[in-house]
């Protein structure tokens, strides 16, 4: 049997045992804090609650079930006030008379599966700063955006490597996003590394602290940390925050673009795109998967590990959106009858509900063909890319040894080759940000190891998969 499909089979079957756990931790958090106070859960499904699934035990006053279509899960808690109390009676578990819980002890539960997605994904980044230290990166720009030509015009260039920016360090690019955010509409200095030589760029971000610059990082390797356990369980609590705050950044960014989408039908693209994630933008659970899988592939224990982190945060954020079927959903809810005093009417809970899920299976169906269409057309596919690069760049070597004058000034007056540009590597920093997506885990939060875009084609529009100023990288 051919081992390169043994793998390809390994590493989707890996990635689908990860999406599960995490899946199993959401619900977990949901069925423990509702066992501690004392609601109802008559049943537990791992997968989604479609066909027939096989009963796997009892326990507690639950039933726990299996589905063949694992990527999901559930806990049915009637005494919620949500919808699941229909599913509950539906599944034919008897039940006892219901009590009546106040909102706080609700809304924990509620937002307890959220909750536990943090925490395993706080211990995971705990974990890997105690054992294998901190990753350092270098953080480097692919290519400049034209539809912002900021950064372009000022004179950067593909493959410039960012040192600092006004004497600040850039330690990875999250750092480029955070300083220039705080310098909108005011004149920084860019210290980089081209061809090892340094060089310095003034230039001014635009009122939304972006220069139109797609930045990625590669990895240097490990430093130990010389830090007590408590210290370093702060560290990572920080990381995760940085990590948080971009994912939080791109799902608004992701808000953004499906306004500028709706209400800029037939102006110019670059109208729509102005500081956003438009639809076609958004990936899903398939793009989650293939990119993980090529991840395992490669056997980058490391990056797996910092991309179930950020898939783990993925589920958190987005089952925090105030939308109906998600956790977020019910709270809005619970808010809604603390500021009232009652309870919405069944009858606009249901209809409110309806409508919510109707859309949100019209995102899901969005999100579906985006991946597909991604799949099909090799967008994901970055060993394709990075090998189409590696042959693309030895055609320009090949032309610059056969002609003259392949060299091209620097703002400081360096001469440095002007298409000797390197095949970027995309990796997830420690910090990386959310994928413009809002469904099913996240997917493109992180392009894999080995993944490279035509450097010919450098200064080109922003490339979805790449991170950048503009549109930084990132996501249930």
């Amino acid at each position: 049997m051919n081992l390169d499909f043994v793998m390809w089979v390994l590493a989707w079957l890996l990635m689908i045992g990860i999406i599960s756990l995490l899946v199993i931790v959401h619900e977990c958090g949901h069925f423990l804090v509702a066992r501690f106070f004392g609601f109802q859960t008559p049943v537990f499904g791992i997968g989604l609650p479609v066909g027939p699934h096989i009963v796997v035990g009892h326990g507690w006053g639950t039933q726990f079930r299996i589905h063949y279509a694992l990527l999901g899960g559930y806990v049915a808690i009637p005494e919620l006030g949500d919808e699941s109390q229909v599913d509950a009676e539906a599944y034919g578990v008897p039940l006892k008379p219901f009590k009546k819980f106040p909102i706080w002890q609700r809304a924990l539960v509620a937002f307890a599966g959220v909750g536990f997605n943090i925490l395993f994904a706080y211990l995971i980044m705990f974990m890997m700063l105690m054992i294998q230290g901190e990753p350092t990166y270098q953080t480097f720009t692919p290519g400049t955006i034209d539809s912002n030509p900021i950064a372009k015009n000022a004179g950067v260039k593909a493959n410039d490597v960012i040192v600092s920016i006004n004497d600040e360090k850039v330690n990875d690019s999250n750092d480029v996003v955070s300083i220039l955010g705080k310098h909108k509409s005011e004149p920084v200095t860019l210290h980089l590394l081209r061809a090892d030589k340094p060089i310095d760029i003034t230039l001014t971000p635009n009122e939304s602290g972006k220069v139109g610059m797609m930045l990625d990082v590669k990895p240097l390797g490990f430093k130990q940390i010389e830090k007590s356990p408590p210290e370093i369980a702060v560290m990572a609590g920080d990381k995760l925050g940085k990590l948080t705050g971009g994912m939080l950044q791109a799902l608004g960014m992701m808000g953004q673009g499906m306004y500028n989408w709706a209400t800029h039908i037939g102006q110019p693209a670059a109208k729509k795109a102005e500081n956003s994630v438009g639809p076609e933008n958004m990936h899903g659970i398939l793009a989650v998967m293939k990119l993980g899988a090529d991840i395992a592939k490669e056997q980058d224990w490391n990056q797996l590990f910092v991309f179930t982190i950020l898939i783990s945060m993925d589920l958190a954020i987005v089952n925090l959106v105030p939308w109906p079927a998600l956790d977020g959903g019910h709270l809005a809810f619970m808010f809604i009858e603390l500021v009232r005093g009652k309870p919405m009417g069944e009858r606009a809970q249901g209809e409110i509900f309806r409508w919510g899920l109707l859309s949100l299976l019209l995102l899901m169906v969005v999100i579906m063909v985006n991946d597909v269409s991604a799949l099909v057309t090799g967008k994901l596919d970055y060993k394709a890319k990075a090998k189409q690069a590696a042959q693309d760049k030895a055609r320009e070597e090949a032309k610059g040894k056969s002609s003259s004058g392949d060299e091209t000034k620097t703002p400081d007056g360096a001469a440095v080759p002007s298409e000797e540009t390197k095949a970027p590597v995309a990796v997830p920093s420690e910090a990386p940000t959310a994928p413009a997506d809002a469904e099913a885990p996240s997917q493109a939060p992180e392009a894999p190891a080995n993944a490279a875009d035509d450097p010919a084609k450098a200064d080109e529009k922003q490339d979805p998969d790449k991170t950048s100023t503009d549109a930084p990288k990132g996501a249930k």
